[in-house]
């Protein structure tokens, strides 16, 4: 992928997030260089108010029905969603209120974390690190 080549290139990026392929974090080497993928997710998106769905309680509830699914399987494994939030979008009041309601219903379970991309790729480094023996050194 040559946006992930360059950024590697470049140097000083911790992760990318160009990729729609998968729902945790993974590893590719690059140029000989573990880098840190954290995908992202078109799915759980506040870009939904441009077409499918037209109201906060449309989007909350189709967001808190994958949360409410990912929670249920993340018993076993753990799971990760990505909730893309675009102030344009998300930030307008009649909006907003979805996003309310959505952080108030994940708030009411255990053991969830709701943290930047930063922070989910700083804790994938340090708890998955690159398996490539010292490549990334």
């Amino acid at each position: 992928m040559n946006t992930r080549r360059l950024l590697a290139e470049e140097g000083g990026f911790l992760y990318d997030s160009d990729s729609y392929a998968d729902e945790l974090p993974w590893w590719v080497t690059v140029e000989g260089k573990g880098h840190l993928v954290v995908p992202y997710s078109l799915t759980h998106n506040d870009g939904k108010f441009t077409g499918s769905v037209g109201t906060a309680d449309d989007w909350f509830a189709f967001i808190r029905d994958g949360f409410d699914m990912l929670y249920a399987e993340g018993a076993e494994t753990p799971k990760m969603m990505s909730i893309g939030l675009h102030m344009r979008m998300i930030g307008h009041p009649a909006r907003a209120i979805g996003l309310a309601r959505l952080l108030d219903h994940i708030a009411g379970h255990d053991k969830v974390w709701i943290t930047r991309r930063i922070d989910i790729a700083r804790h994938w480094v340090a708890t998955h690190p690159y398996p490539g023996h010292g490549l990334n050194e």
